[in-house]
């Protein structure tokens, strides 16, 4: 157990700081979330869905995808559901910046 909580601390440090930095997530607006590195696709998706958001892209790594909702606590929501990060999407590289899910161009 011990093990487990000395590599997670360094991890947790070393992503969720520059996340914290870039960007404080905005009502209405696209964000970044990360799921526990244990979670796989499914619960990512579920915890998005509990949090009653949709999926715009996945953001290329696994437990990382960029989401919106139209509740302005969606940030707020996605923590409550089991999210260990949630950022502005339009503050970090390579993020969609739009609200259109991805794929359905016009």
């Amino acid at each position: 157990m011990a093990l487990l909580s000395d590599l997670l601390v360094p991890f947790a440090m070393a992503i969720g700081i520059p996340l914290l930095i870039v960007g404080a997530p905005e009502a209405g607006r696209p964000v970044l979330v990360i799921a526990p590195p244990w979670s796989n696709a499914f619960r990512l998706l579920e915890l998005i869905r509990e949090a009653d958001g949709r999926v715009l892209r996945e953001a290329g790594m696994a437990g990382m995808a960029v989401a919106v909702s139209e509740h302005a606590d969606f940030p707020q929501r996605l923590r409550a559901a089991g999210a260990w990060v949630v950022v502005n999407a339009s503050s970090v590289s390579g993020c969609p910046t739009t609200r259109e899910p991805f794929g359905n161009a016009p």
